[in-house]
């Protein structure tokens, strides 16, 4: 009897440990707001910054922002020059996929995140400009609610 308690306490106390170790994991990236399970992010080559000819598109590479979306995500963002994300700060974690990435193409800005648990990504969109943007967030399961005001250097 006692041989069993031995082997069936840490037995139970594993379990429940894994058990809680997965309430607290991301779940693989994926969804989108189709809904296909295929995550669709925007190309990770920063898009149009602002050089060349296209079309008057700021060039915000490299820039810092900061906000909180409607749904209360908050967040302190770098746009890298390659075109990816760097979230120094998702809700009070440290969060950063490399298939996060933002884009400006014909003075429309798309910024994209992955991973993100039950929602699974986010999408904002809106009109690239300096100092403060207003974008429009779906999430990868095509809900709405998670409007967004970036402040710059934030």
């Amino acid at each position: 009897m006692k041989t069993s308690r031995i082997v069936v306490l840490p037995a139970l106390a594993a379990a429940s440990l894994l058990a809680l170790t997965g309430c607290f994991q991301l779940p693989p990236v994926g969804g989108n707001p189709g809904g296909s399970g295929e995550t669709t992010a925007p190309s990770t080559d920063g898009g149009d910054t602002g050089s060349g000819d296209t079309g008057g598109d700021v060039d915000l590479a490299g820039t810092s922002w900061s906000g909180t979306d409607a749904a209360g995500n908050a967040m302190d963002l770098v746009l890298e020059e390659d075109g990816t994300v760097l979230l120094n700060n998702w809700n009070d974690e440290n969060w950063d996929e490399p298939t996060d990435t933002w884009e400006v193409s014909g003075g429309e800005f798309t910024m994209f995140i992955s991973g993100i648990r039950e929602i699974q990504s986010l999408e904002y969109t809106g009109p690239a400009a300096e100092g403060e943007m207003q974008l429009t967030g779906v999430d990868g399961n095509g809900d709405q609610g998670y409007d967004l005001t970036l402040t710059q250097g934030g």
